[in-house]
């Protein structure tokens, strides 16, 4: 059992050092805009990253029970989120416009990445609890994106 709770305490660490660098990432990116519509964006982005944060810093110190309990209830429902790029191509785009497309795509990516680096974990994990703990993770990330999609798609309107 201990090495089943060494896994799961490395796994927290491992997805709490992913949150906390895509945060960074949105607070660097913030530091440079000074487009009040582009920093609203980082803002609700970095709020989403801030929830999955908190959710990891939760099970630190809660445990993994709740978070493999919503996962196994709940697997059925879960959908990958949709990956493809913006593509708000216009030729005539402002740069304000330019601006927000590339943070959605760059931020898409990233997420992305995060969400697809938990679900490999999650395949090879020799423990279920650890499986289950990362495929939460994947999920909530996937949510993630499929916010970060909804507010970028407003842009294009």
């Amino acid at each position: 059992m201990s090495r089943t709770s060494d896994s799961v305490k490395h796994m927290l660490n491992l997805a709490l050092a992913t949150a906390l660098n895509d945060l960074e990432y949105y607070q660097r990116t913030l530091e440079r805009t000074n487009n009040p519509e582009v920093r609203a964006l980082l803002m609700v982005l970095e709020e989403s990253e801030e929830d999955l944060i908190a959710k990891i810093e939760h099970m630190m110190i809660a445990g993994v029970v709740d978070a493999v309990l919503e996962t196994k209830d709940s697997k059925a429902r879960w959908e990958a989120p949709n990956e493809d790029p913006f593509e708000f191509a216009s030729p005539f785009a402002s740069s304000l416009q330019f601006q927000r497309w590339t943070i959605c795509n760059e931020t898409l990516e990233r997420s992305f990445k995060a969400y697809s680096f938990y679900l490999s974990i999650a395949g090879r994990a020799k423990s279920e609890v650890v499986s289950a703990l990362l495929l939460y993770l994947a999920n909530i990330k996937s949510k993630h994106i499929t916010r970060l999609r909804r507010v970028c798609e407003s842009f294009d309107e």
